[in-house]
C-alpha cells in the first residue's frame, strides 16, 4: 500500500508538471540563447562510439581544430541527453526529454523535501510553486541554459539528503547525500558552489536550535562531502587545475565577468514583463526576473499564516492548553530560517550584496549576480507551503476548516497554472533538420564562435565589435583536412582519424614538416613507428607541428591523460565502486530483514 501511494503521488506531480512543457511536445526544435545543446550531444555520442567513455577532446569545435570541451564543461545533462539517443530518440528530442525529465524530477525531488516538513497536500503546492516559477522558465524557454536548469533538479536532493542525516546520521545517509552533491557538480559547478553556503547555513542552523546527535552528523556529513567531490574528481579536478591553459581567465574573468553590471533592481522582482532577450545594464532587461504575483502572494499568506501561529501560541490560555508548544517553537524556526534563506537570495541578486561581490572573488565566476534566483527559486516554494501549512495548523481545530484545506491547494495550484503556464512556450520554433544542427559548418563556425573561451591560451586573438578578445580565424580560415604538409612533399594515408587518436601512413623521399590541425593541449602526444617525438607549436594557432624524415613512417598523435586526469579518475574509479560496494549491503541487508 505504502509503494502504491508513492507511485501515485508521483504520477500526480508528473501530471501536474506536463503544462510547464507540454509545448516541447512536437517534433520542431526552439530558438533560445543557447541553442548549441544538439551539436554538443552529437559531440558525445560520436566520441562513445569511438570507443571513448570520457571524451575530454573532440573534433570540429574550435573551429575545426579541436577543443577539450569534456575536459572543462559539466557532463552530466549531456549524458542524460545521450541515454535517450542510445533508447533510439533523435538528437533534438534527446535534448527535449532531457529538459523534461528535469521538470519532473525537479516537481518530484521538492514534493519529497517539503514533504519532510509538512504533508503531502502541501507539499503538492509547494511543487506547483517550484515548477512553475518564472526563472524555472526562463532558464529553458528564453536561455536554454541546459545544466543550470537541471541543476534545479538535484537541488532539492541536496538538502532532502541533508535533513535525513540530519534526522539519522549513519553511513547509508551519508551516501545518500554524497550522491547528490556529486551530481550537482557534474552538472553545474557554478551552481555547486554558492550551494556549499546554503548546506553551511543550515548546518548552522541544526547546531543552533536541535538537539541531536551533533557529532555523528558532522562525521557523517564531511564524509559526504568528501564522497561527493571523489565521485566527481575526474570532471572538477582537471577542470580547475588545466584552465590555466587555456582564454577563459583572460577572456571571462576579465572581460565578460562584468557582475556589477547585471544586479536586478528590486522592482524587477515585482514587474518585469516577460521577454526573450538577455540581460544587460540597468533595469530593463530583455528577460523577467519577477518572482510572481502568485508566488508573492504565497509568501505573504505564509507570514500571514506564521503570524498567527504565534498570536494563537502566546495567548495564555492556548499556552496552558497546549502541550506541544516547543513543537510549535521548533516549526517556526524552521519557517524563519526558510524566509532568512529565501531574503538572503534575493538579497544577493541585488546590488546592496555589492560589498559581498566584491570581497569573495570566486563569486565573479557566476557572472550574472542573478543566478542566485536559483536558489530563491528553492526557498520560496518552501517557505510558502510551510508558512501556508503552519496557517492551516493553527486553524484546524474549527471543523470548518479540517476540509478547506484540500479545496484550497487544488484552487491554488490551478491558479498558478494557468497563470504562469502561459509563458512557458518557446519565443519561436526553429524550421532546422536536425542535420542542419549537427553540419560541419554549423559547428566549426557558428558554435565555435559561441564558445572559444576553452582554446589554448597563446592562440592569435583579435578584438571583436564590443571590444572583446576573440580568436583571429574566419570563415575561410577553418581546416577542411585533418592535416597539412607544410614543408617538402609527401603521400599521407589516413589510418585512424578518431577525437582522441590520429594515425598517417607517411611516405615521402625527403625530409618533411607535418601539421596536424589540432590545437596543442596538455595530454597531446606525437609517436613516430611507436617512439615519442617532439611537437612544436610556434605558430599563430598553435596548432601540433612536428618533424617526419624521409621514408615510409607511421605518425601517431594521441591525446592521452595527464597526471591530474589520472589522479581525478583514480580518485572517482576507488570512491565508485566504494559507493557501489555499500549500496549493494544496503540493499542485501534490507532483503535479509
Amino acid at each position: 500500500m505504502l509503494k502504491l501511494k508513492k507511485v501515485f503521488y508521483f504520477f500526480l506531480v508528473l501530471i501536474i508538471s506536463i503544462p510547464s512543457f507540454i509545448s516541447l511536445l512536437n517534433n520542431s526544435y526552439f530558438s533560445m540563447h543557447d541553442d548549441t545543446h544538439v551539436a554538443r550531444l552529437f559531440l558525445l555520442d560520436k566520441g562513445i562510439s569511438q570507443g571513448y567513455i570520457f571524451p575530454r577532446w573532440v573534433d570540429i569545435m574550435g573551429f575545426n581544430h579541436g577543443y577539450p570541451w569534456f575536459n572543462f564543461y559539466p557532463p552530466l545533462v549531456y549524458y542524460v541527453g545521450e541515454f535517450f539517443h542510445l533508447l533510439g530518440f533523435s538528437l533534438i528530442w534527446s535534448i527535449k526529454l532531457t529538459f523534461i525529465l528535469g521538470f519532473v524530477l525537479a516537481a518530484y525531488g521538492i514534493f519529497l523535501l517539503i514533504k519532510k516538513f509538512t504533508n503531502k497536500l502541501f507539499a503538492i503546492l509547494g511543487s506547483v510553486l517550484y515548477t512553475y516559477f518564472f526563472y524555472h522558465g526562463v532558464l529553458i524557454y528564453v536561455r536554454g541554459a541546459l545544466s543550470e536548469f537541471f541543476s534545479l533538479s538535484i537541488l532539492p536532493f541536496v538538502f532532502l539528503g541533508l535533513e535525513n542525516l540530519k534526522n539519522k546520521p549513519n553511513l547509508k545517509n551519508s551516501i545518500l547525500f554524497a550522491i547528490p552533491i556529486a551530481l550537482l557538480i557534474l552538472t553545474h559547478p557554478l551552481i555547486a558552489f554558492p550551494t556549499i553556503i546554503y548546506i553551511f547555513l543550515f548546518v548552522l542552523f541544526y547546531l543552533l536550535v536541535q538537539s541531536f546527535e551533533r557529532l555523528d552528523f558532522l562525521k557523517k556529513g564531511l564524509l559526504s562531502g568528501l564522497i561527493g567531490l571523489s565521485l566527481s574528481a575526474f570532471y572538477w579536478l582537471p577542470s580547475m587545475i588545466e584552465r590555466k591553459f587555456t582564454l577563459i581567465n583572460s577572456v571571462f574573468n576579465k572581460e565578460l565577468s562584468l557582475y556589477n553590471l547585471h544586479y536586478v533592481c528590486p522592482e524587477q522582482f515585482l514587474t518585469s514583463n516577460w521577454g526573450y532577450g538577455g540581460s544587460i545594464p540597468g533595469c530593463a532587461d530583455g528577460l523577467t526576473f519577477q518572482i510572481g504575483k502568485t508566488h508573492i502572494l504565497a509568501l505573504l499568506l505564509s507570514i500571514l499564516g506564521v503570524g498567527l501561529l504565534i498570536l494563537q501560541r502566546h495567548s495564555r490560555s492556548a499556552r496552558l492548553a497546549n502541550r506541544n508548544w516547543d513543537d510549535s517553537k521548533t516549526k517556526l524556526k524552521y519557517y524563519f530560517f526558510f524566509l532568512f534563506l529565501t531574503f538572503f537570495s534575493i538579497f544577493m541578486t541585488t546590488q546592496y550584496s555589492s560589498i559581498i561581490w566584491d570581497n569573495i572573488s570566486y563569486l565573479s565566476y557566476l557572472q550574472f549576480p542573478w543566478r542566485f534566483l536559483t536558489f530563491a527559486t528553492l526557498f520560496i516554494p518552501i517557505t510558502s507551503a510551510y508558512g501556508i501549512y503552519l496557517l492551516f495548523e493553527a486553524v484546524k481545530s474549527k471543523v470548518i476548516f479540517r476540509h478547506f484545506s484540500l479545496l484550497f491547494i487544488i484552487f491554488y495550484s490551478l491558479l498558478v497554472i494557468l497563470v504562469v503556464s502561459r509563458y512557458f512556450i518557446p519565443q519561436n520554433y526553429i524550421d532546422k533538420s536536425e542535420k542542419d544542427l549537427i553540419s560541419f559548418e554549423e559547428i566549426s563556425w557558428r558554435v565555435s564562435k559561441s564558445t572559444f573561451e576553452f582554446m589554448p591560451i597563446g592562440i592569435k586573438t583579435t578584438r571583436s565589435e564590443f571590444d572583446t578578445t576573440i580568436p583571429n580565424i574566419r570563415m575561410i580560415d577553418i581546416p577542411k583536412e585533418p592535416f597539412e604538409v607544410i614543408q617538402g612533399e609527401a603521400e599521407v594515408k589516413h589510418v585512424e582519424n578518431k577525437f582522441m587518436n590520429k594515425k598517417f601512413l607517411v611516405t615521402s623521399n625527403k625530409n618533411i614538416i607535418f601539421r596536424l590541425n589540432t590545437f596543442n593541449f596538455p595530454g597531446w602526444k606525437a609517436y613516430m613507428d611507436g617512439k615519442e617525438i617532439k611537437i612544436s607549436d610556434d605558430n599563430d594557432f598553435k596548432l601540433i607541428t612536428v618533424n617526419v624524415p624521409k621514408g615510409d613512417n607511421l605518425l601517431e598523435f594521441k591525446f592521452e591523460n595527464t597526471p591530474v586526469r589520472n589522479t581525478g579518475n583514480i580518485i572517482s574509479w576507488v570512491s565508485l565502486v566504494y559507493v557501489g560496494y555499500l549500496l549493494l549491503s544496503f540493499k542485501l541487508k534490507k532483503i535479509k530483514s
